[in-house]
């Protein structure tokens, strides 16, 4: 079994791409959804505490990405609510330990998203700040793996009602 004491890892750098384009340079930050299931509460006869256990469904998931300059194009896609777009997200990982960076546990984690764009923040207008846009979105599809694996690590696909992990599909139907 591995050691994972005095481990830690560092994201030291991202790529964001919509399709097939980079958004490097024009993508400020982007916020990943937080995956929490819906609960029943339980509560019987001789508990000592309400116990709260995961349903199958997971609450609403959202992200929103903050766009550093508006460009003509993109706006296209963002301000389409009907229209599904695919969003990447490569996040580069360093690990390191008390020995140093471990070059060889370092990782890149790629998100893959199916989203819609549902709200727009459009800023602020004052002389002298940065141009920037704020845009809400609705996923549809999340899969999530290191970079030289096809072996999902997490996976939800509401439209297929499909949430697996790396061990295989996590409820059987």
């Amino acid at each position: 079994m591995a050691d994972y004491r005095g481990r830690f890892g560092q994201i030291t750098n991202s790529d964001i791409y919509l399709g097939d384009n980079t958004l490097v340079g024009l993508a400020k930050s982007f916020k990943m959804p937080k995956i929490e299931w819906k609960t029943v509460d339980i509560e019987t006869l001789g508990q000592v505490a309400v116990y709260k256990a995961p349903t199958r469904t997971l609450e609403a998931l959202t992200g929103e990405i903050t766009m550093s300059s508006v460009d003509p194009e993109l706006q296209e896609a963002f301000l389409n609510p009907t229209k599904t777009q695919t969003i990447q997200l490569h996040k580069y990982v360093d690990v390191n330990s008390a020995d140093g960076a471990d070059l060889e546990q370092s990782y890149t984690l790629v998100t893959i998203l199916q989203v819609r764009f549902f709200g727009h923040e459009l800023g602020e207008s004052k002389n002298g700040d940065p141009e920037e846009m704020t845009h809400e979105l609705s996923i549809s599809r999340l899969v999530q793996r290191i970079h030289d694996s096809n072996k999902p690590l997490f996976e939800v696909d509401v439209f297929a009602s499909s949430v697996r992990n790396s061990s295989g599909e996590m409820w059987r139907r």
